[in-house]
């Protein structure tokens, strides 16, 4: 799958049953896919199987549970949503 399909599969994963994920997973993708590296990546794309509730819990409410393997993309999201926040 070439890059631009990837990036447009993933964005539409990011759109989900709730409004504050879908501005927080888009606006990461969107300001952050050309950076992300192979295993960020398949990381975001994990994180995307899970429900919403899972990732509001996790994403928005500093929920514990996280499964190690999203820990690292989880506190990237996290970093990343931060760094957004405060150039808005």
């Amino acid at each position: 799958m070439d890059d631009s399909a990837e990036f447009n599969r993933l964005r539409w994963q990011c759109r989900r049953g709730m409004l504050e994920l879908d501005l927080l997973l888009m606006g990461f993708l969107d300001q952050h896919y050309l950076q992300l590296d192979q295993a960020q990546l398949d990381g975001f794309d994990r994180l995307l199987r899970h429900p919403d509730q899972s990732l509001q819990a996790w994403l928005l409410q500093g929920g514990d549970g996280i499964p190690e393997a999203l820990v690292s993309i989880i506190n990237l999201l996290r970093q990343g949503s931060q760094q957004d926040a405060e150039n808005y």
